[in-house]
């Protein structure tokens, strides 16, 4: 498994991190283990990025690391906000993470995930203005001095890439976690370089566009995804069929193949993390990891002819 730093003090850590938010829907999952993170685990990836909000994530994650014989892999969580609100609209930080907040999610996930020390932890969401209320840092800063934290990172809010930027320029966290695929490229014009210039750590999400970018949804399937209902599926569908046309297999086997090794073609990019939901998805990840980076002038017209400015999290189509 290519490894890849996280930030300028982070750790090493795999270029695929097992994505559970979707883990307790695991085809392969057995009394509660999940046969997919174990079969992952056996392949190399050595993090999981999981939220205390996720449907029983923790708890799975805990059991099947129980039943795993490895190397302990690093995890990574988010923060349960107070109020589940602050995911669409901003307000004052303290309405969402006071500090018995953050010390109390903290401290729920160290008792799911059966351990003394969590790797990341991230607030899971992220508006502008909270970078001038520091309250959160300082109580996170607390937990990691304990021992009971070990980076401090944010969970960007949505397709707003670009409010973390004086988040990273000042120093203020060790890694952030933001949406980055063929459509939203726009990271690797702003945030991605300054990360790297600062040294910050970054896990890339929704590299898939909640599976948009496999090219195999049905209607169905993008009214029953909980951030693609809003997307018009025939206007997507032909930006995606553009994809195929000029990439597939010019440049990659598969549109997910395609998808993945765009975003590692960026040296910024520490990981990206995928729900992955069987065995065969992560020997489908793997394969295309180690096929290498995108060609120069691939990853060139991919962000040049194919941005798509979107957010389908709300209801703006």
């Amino acid at each position: 498994m290519l490894l890849r730093q996280y930030g300028a003090g982070g750790p090493p850590v795999s270029a695929l991190a097992f994505g559970a938010m979707g883990i307790a829907f695991d085809s392969a999952l057995r009394g509660g283990v999940s046969g997919s993170l174990l079969h992952a685990l056996d392949q190399g990836v050595s993090l999981i990025d999981t939220a205390r909000v996720y449907r029983d994530s923790e708890d799975i994650v805990a059991r099947t690391l129980r039943a795993w014989r490895g190397e302990r892999p690093l995890i990574s969580t988010k923060l349960a906000p107070a109020n589940r609100d602050g995911f669409r609209f901003g307000g004052p930080i303290g309405d969402f993470y006071r500090k018995q907040d953050i010390i109390r999610s903290v401290d729920h996930s160290l008792a799911a995930l059966g351990t003394e020390r969590l790797d990341i932890v991230h607030l899971h969401q992220w508006h502008y203005r909270w970078t001038h209320e520091l309250e959160w840092l300082e109580a996170l800063a607390g937990l990691k001095s304990e021992g009971k934290v070990g980076l401090i990172a944010v969970s960007g809010q949505d397709h707003e890439h670009d409010a973390l930027l004086e988040l990273v320029s000042r120093g203020l966290v060790d890694g952030v976690q933001i949406i980055v695929n063929l459509f939203e490229s726009r990271p690797m014009n702003s945030l991605l370089p300054r990360a790297a210039e600062c040294g910050v750590g970054v896990i890339a999400r929704c590299v898939l566009d909640s599976g948009g970018l496999t090219g195999e949804l049905t209607d169905a399937a993008f009214e029953g995804r909980p951030f693609l209902k809003h997307a018009p599926a025939a206007d997507y569908r032909r930006r995606v069929a553009a994809l195929a046309r000029q990439f597939v297999p010019a440049a990659a086997e598969s549109l997910a193949d395609l998808a993945i090794r765009f975003i590692l073609s960026d040296p910024a990019v520490s990981s990206i993390t995928l729900g992955l939901g069987s065995p065969r998805e992560v020997d489908a990840a793997i394969a295309a990891i180690e096929a290498g980076p995108l060609p120069v002038d691939a990853v060139t017209a991919i962000r040049r002819d194919h941005v798509w400015t979107k957010n389908f999290y709300e209801a703006l189509v």
